[in-house]
């Protein structure tokens, strides 16, 4: 497949066919991440995927709180009734899919000294978002569909804890994985001409 025709075509999928995964595609999907780019080759991530029927459902019910707080408190356009409940309602209808996959931040080197150390935990957020992205390309390109879900920092402890994940590596994101059963439309972009600078930063002219 063509690198465009990935980037162009890949889709936020929120609806799946129950169809098993074979272990060998996933790994596959991981080899894609692993490729990208980090800084000094530090490789800070780890892959969880999970197949564990069970699993997921405990998975979708934790999203469900979170995205009801994130929603309903988080956000200042707050959304409240029916609204609120649709739209959280969507993660419970997750459960069904073959795999969720956890991404986790997991700094095992290229830790710098104070006062620079915070940034060891900045440019590894920028090389998994690059892993996440390279999988979830990996994953259109195989026919499967992906949908990146943030996962707000009160709920982590729960997940990490149904995991068995490390106490000192976080959670970075989370995307259910499977055949989709919805081919949704391209939501809009911003014009490029008004993100595209070249040189300075140059005011856009109405």
């Amino acid at each position: 497949m063509d690198i465009y025709e990935a980037l162009n075509g890949r889709r936020s999928i929120r609806k799946y066919r129950s169809a098993k995964i074979e272990n060998e595609k996933l790994i596959k999907l991981a080899q894609a991440a692993i490729t990208a780019p980090s800084n000094g080759n530090s490789q800070p991530w780890d892959f969880i995927f999970v197949t564990d029927t069970e699993l997921i459902n405990q998975l979708c019910k934790i999203l469900e709180e979170v995205h009801h707080e994130y929603f309903g408190k988080g956000r200042k356009d707050n959304l409240e009734g029916e609204i609120l409940k649709e739209k959280v309602s969507s993660y419970g209808r997750m459960a069904n899919v073959p795999v969720f996959l956890v991404v986790c931040m997991n700094i095992k080197n290229q830790q710098l000294n104070k006062p620079y150390e915070d940034w060891t935990t900045k440019w590894a957020h920028h090389s998994i978002a690059a892993a996440m992205q390279n999988l979830m390309l990996a994953a259109f390109a195989e026919g499967l569909g992906t949908c990146w879900l943030g996962t707000p920092g009160w709920q982590n402890e729960k997940i990490k804890s149904l995991l068995n994940i490390p106490d000192k590596t976080d959670i970075f994101a989370m995307s259910p994985i499977g055949y989709p059963d919805e081919s949704p439309k391209s939501r809009p972009r911003m014009p490029v001409e008004e993100v595209t600078h070249f040189n300075k930063w140059s005011v856009q002219k109405n």
